[in-house]
């Protein structure tokens, strides 16, 4: 047995010390000790071993113990919650902000004093924390070495002793904390700890942005090593470069991007061969630049992705590269790979190349531009020779998007909000994010890029990147369209559905039909999104699982590696098999590299999700801030122990507190339900913890469903 299996044989018969567990298994000589010190750190991170207050150690039984270990997360609010994951189902714990005993964010932790609350969760506090988790914390520093949370919730200050000369009172800093407090003092747990990067002062602009940014591990600077290897870079393509390339410099190929886009991922080109389409994608070829093993491929690795938060972008490659040379900019040479398909007018994929090209985009088009000239019919000066093309994208467009909705692909209602910010970074605006015909062209075009690539590679039977979203958990599925049902969210095909889902007969055509009977009501972005929430997030992995959303067998992400670091890979794993003589001894190599890479990459997608929302949050708070008092209609869109989160007519959200919640029911001698339409007051804004606290004034369902202006 090795050492983790002998402590666990022995504490199994009885509680033990350390010093009593070396004994009982004979450790010897500090090598043997450091692993076993390793072993029981290790296994009390894994929740297998408790240590008691009086230093013993025994097998972690929840029921004996009466505690529960798992990772904590943490809202706006300050309220904390673990799930864990048993036989019976989910068990879902509630810690309040004066419960978190120190813990952050992403730590793991031991609760107790387990209480039911009146919901599905059970209310608890952290009893101790095991393990700090990889989130960094921001604290702001007050002087005398000692730093105070910024955006961190908790009554904890962090004394820093190795604290630079040079940082001033008011710095903001990404803090490391270890999991026990050295003392207590005025209701606060004092930690020991370490500077890891100083952000910048609180008074600097955007400062906020930059701290949400940190937290989840993005950083608008790069290092020494990856500036100098950016100096062997080159600004523009040369004739070497080109050589073994397909020439399609004076093909008609264009980008379509938003307006301030900078780092051009993909251009196209098309046209008609009697019935057929041949559209082409064009993908900036990174993996030419950016070299396996180098500094910029590290620093890509770690960094996972861009991360876009309001007008600023954070890239995960220097702008030499996002923004200049494999930038598929207008009027420039620049190395891309092509996807070329030959479609028919049904859709079917008839044949396709995939191959390494050069080309010269002749135009920079924009969203917005293409939307005008193809739902307006307006004429923009410089599309005058692309309205054949943009014609024939919009016709295979809407041949592509026919074939989608068969096969199951499930359209999900789109809640995403888009900041209007000043050039000073302001808030001005809040707009709902909708997908007009120019988003829906070249959406289905790379979809039908990372389509062939994948289905390419998979029956090749080489080691390669999936973008994968499994099936749903049918208890889930079941579970949210009951809630939805209890809530009055019903539709006629709710029923057919939930017989489908519990017979093992059930398709995402039938999902996708359930919410889009909602389509065209107020209440069909509440059900799209709770439906949403109850399934499985897509992910990158090594093993292919399918693609449950868009109801595809084969699926990846190649199109775009300047922002994706799995894009990347794709490229490079592309590159690799050209040549599968010179690599065939190295499959096993290749494939035992890709499941890291997956899932950090998955990890830091998650946390630019996260970052982008809170960002979002950030600037909904600095904007309601100024309008405090002022009453707002809103709809319901969550309800958990945490509160109610309701969106507002400007598009801005903000929670009613339990307190306020409860409050509301007996004044207005009513319950409230998901969907339904209220009148709240803007009652306090935290803008460094992005909070906006509203309270519930009346409810306006008996009124009929319509917009509504500002005041109640």
């Amino acid at each position: 047995m090795n050492i983790k299996e002998l402590i666990l044989n022995e504490i199994s018969k009885k509680k033990l010390t350390s010093k009593q567990l070396r004994s009982l298994i004979h450790i010897k000589g500090e090598e043997e000790e450091a692993a076993f010190f390793s072993a029981l750190k290790e296994l009390e991170e894994e929740g297998k071993i408790y240590l008691d207050s009086k230093e013993y150690y025994q097998e972690f039984d929840e029921g004996k113990l009466n505690k529960v270990q798992g990772e904590i997360h943490i809202n706006n609010t300050g309220s904390g919650f673990v799930i864990k994951k048993g036989k019976k189902g989910k068990r879902k714990y509630i810690i309040k902000e004066k419960d978190l005993n120190g813990a952050l964010d992403g730590d793991v932790v031991v609760l107790n004093s387990f209480g039911n609350n009146g919901t599905n969760y059970l209310d608890a506090r952290v009893e101790k924390i095991i393990k700090r988790g990889e989130k960094n914390a921001v604290f702001e520093y007050v002087g005398s070495n000692t730093f105070i949370p910024y955006n961190v919730h908790g009554k904890i200050k962090v004394i820093c002793p190795e604290t630079k000369s040079d940082i001033v009172i008011g710095n903001l800093a990404v803090v490391k904390l270890g999991t026990n407090y050295i003392a207590e003092a005025k209701d606060n747990l004092i930690y020991e700890g370490n500077v890891s990067k100083v952000i910048g002062h609180k008074d600097d602009p955007e400062i906020e942005i930059a701290a949400i940014a940190a937290t989840h591990g993005f950083f608008n600077d790069f290092s020494d090593k990856v500036l100098e290897e950016l100096k062997q870079i080159p600004d523009s393509v040369s004739e070497e470069e080109i050589e073994g390339r397909v020439d399609l410099r004076k093909e008609k190929i264009f980008t379509i991007d938003g307006a301030d886009t900078k780092d051009m991922d993909d251009a196209v080109s098309i046209k008609k061969d009697g019935e057929n389409y041949i559209l082409s994608v064009h993908i900036a070829d990174v993996s030419h630049y950016v070299k396996k093993g180098s500094n910029l491929d590290k620093e890509a690795f770690i960094r996972g992705t861009s991360a876009y938060l309001a007008d600023s972008v954070l890239p995960m490659l220097p702008h030499k590269l996002s923004n200049g040379i494999c930038s598929l900019n207008e009027k420039v040479d620049r190395l891309t790979k092509t996807v070329k398909m030959i479609i028919n007018k049904n859709g079917k994929i008839l044949d396709y190349e995939i191959y390494n090209s050069v080309i010269n985009s002749k135009k920079k088009m924009t969203y917005e531009e293409v939307n005008e000239i193809l739902e307006n019919k307006v004429l923009i000066e410089g599309y005058e020779d692309y309205l054949e093309e943009l014609n024939i994208m919009r016709e295979l467009s809407i041949i592509l998007t026919e074939k989608r909705k068969n096969r199951g692909n499930i359209e999900f209602s789109s809640d995403e909000i888009k900041a209007i910010v000043t050039k000073e970074g302001t808030p001005t605006s809040f707009e709902q994010r909708t997908q007009k015909t120019a988003e829906r062209i070249i959406e289905n075009f790379m979809i039908c890029a990372n389509e062939i690539v994948t289905t390419h590679y998979a029956y090749m039977g080489v080691p390669f990147i999936y973008r994968v979203h499994g099936d749903p958990h049918d208890d889930a599925l079941i579970d949210a369209i009951n809630s939805l049902k209890a809530d009055g969210l019903y539709a006629s095909s709710a029923n057919n559905l939930l017989n489908k889902i519990n017979n093992g007969t059930y398709t995402s055509r039938d999902l996708d039909n359930f919410i889009e009977s909602f389509k065209g009501t107020d209440d069909y972005g509440v059900v799209s999104n709770y439906i949403l929430t109850s399934m499985s997030k897509a992910k990158y992995s090594s093993i292919n699982e399918g693609h449950y959303g868009l109801a595809l067998e084969f699926y990846t992400h190649f199109t775009s590696p300047i922002r994706r670091y799995p894009d990347l890979i794709v490229h490079r794993l592309i590159d690799s098999y050209s040549d599968f003589e010179t690599v065939i001894d190295k499959l096993d190599i290749i494939e035992s590299s890709l499941p890291e890479i997956c899932a950090h990459s998955s990890k830091m997608e998650r946390e630019a999700d996260i970052a982008e929302s809170e960002t979002l949050d950030l600037k909904m708070a600095e904007f309601i801030k100024e309008h405090i008092g002022e009453e707002y209609n809103g709809q319901i869109v969550k309800m958990t122990p945490y509160g109610m989160d309701v969106k507002m007519e400007n598009n801005i959200k903000g929670v009613v507190r339990p307190e306020a919640v409860s409050s509301a029911k007996k004044s207005l001698n009513k319950k409230f339900k998901l969907g339904e339409r209220i009148c709240v007051i803007v009652k306090e804004v935290s803008v460094p913890h992005r909070a906006i606290y509203l309270e519930i004034k009346h409810s306006l369902n008996k009124k009929p469903k319509q917009k509504t202006k500002r005041s109640c």
